[in-house]
């Protein structure tokens, strides 16, 4: 019987292509008039890019020698975002996963992008925490 062994979708892309759909994608995001001021905070943009390259390459079962320490939900929380940023942000990176790599493995990686818009959407947006009862709504009166 032939063993079949699974190969992480970090492993088929490889890091260099991740390092290099970060930086397309994010270059697009910094030359768009409605998004880019989402990230006029950061310092260091190369280090912040090499951090979600290592999120983007442990999600998708590589590992790395340190902790990336990703906040995600808590990094994106104070920053005002609104569903259509969200919507943006994922249209930006569909299109550059398409520029970048062959359709199969962009369509892969996409999905994993689209659950991470749910979450941000979820909790950031709609103020949802997972496995948490819903706020009351106001009373009216």
């Amino acid at each position: 019987m032939a063993v079949r062994k699974l190969i992480p979708l970090c492993e088929k892309i490889g890091r260099e292509r991740i390092e290099q759909q970060i930086h397309r994608f994010y270059e697009k995001l910094q030359n768009d008039e409605e998004m880019k001021g989402f990230f006029a905070h950061i310092p260091d943009f190369a280090e912040h890019e090499q951090r979600i390259a290592d999120f983007w390459w442990t999600a998708m079962g590589g590992r790395l020698d340190h902790d990336p320490g990703i906040d995600m939900v808590g990094k994106h929380m104070p920053l005002g975002i609104e569903d259509r940023h969200i919507s943006r942000w994922l249209a930006y990176f569909r299109e550059t996963l398409f520029e970048v790599m062959e359709p199969e493995l962009a369509e892969q990686w996409f999905m994993m992008a689209e659950g991470i818009a749910m979450r941000l959407r979820q909790v950031v947006v709609q103020g949802e925490m997972p496995g948490m009862p819903r706020k009351p709504s106001e009373p009216q009166g």
